[in-house]
């Protein structure tokens, strides 16, 4: 398979709103996730740090960093969290949001383009992505 080619996974009404379809280019499960607004989003369907799946349940949101005593949730839908050990990810970056670290999930550029939707099968890097 050419890693540099886009691939056209199928019609985007097939796939349904909110929740994950897991699908396989070449030796790769890739979880495409279609919203409501039209956005679609691809993520390897594999946890960099011990290799669980990432994409049997919906995206969730985190708690995010505040003052002493506050506790607010955030990012609601755009997180994704490893059912193994609970390391968190964002969804269109694959970074892990407030930590400082290396580790990402594999996150690929995805559209729809004529009602079908397509991957290209080129990871995002951390620039294109924060960009």
């Amino acid at each position: 398979m050419d890693d540099h080619a886009d691939v056209n996974v199928g019609p985007a009404d097939t796939f349904p709103v909110g929740e994950f379809r897991i699908v396989t280019i070449g030796r790769r499960e890739i979880g495409v996730l279609r919203r409501g607004d039209g956005r679609v989003h691809a993520v390897r369907n594999r946890c960099p740090h011990k290799g669980a799946p990432m994409c049997r349940f919906k995206p969730t949101g985190t708690m995010i960093p505040g003052p002493p005593g506050t506790l607010e949730w955030g990012h609601e839908g755009d997180i994704l969290r490893c059912p193994w050990h609970g390391f968190e990810f964002h969804i269109e970056s694959g970074a892990r949001p407030y930590a400082d670290s290396a580790m990402r999930l594999r996150v690929y550029p995805a559209r729809i383009e004529q009602g079908e939707i397509i991957i290209d099968m080129r990871p995002l890097r951390s620039k294109e992505a924060a960009e």
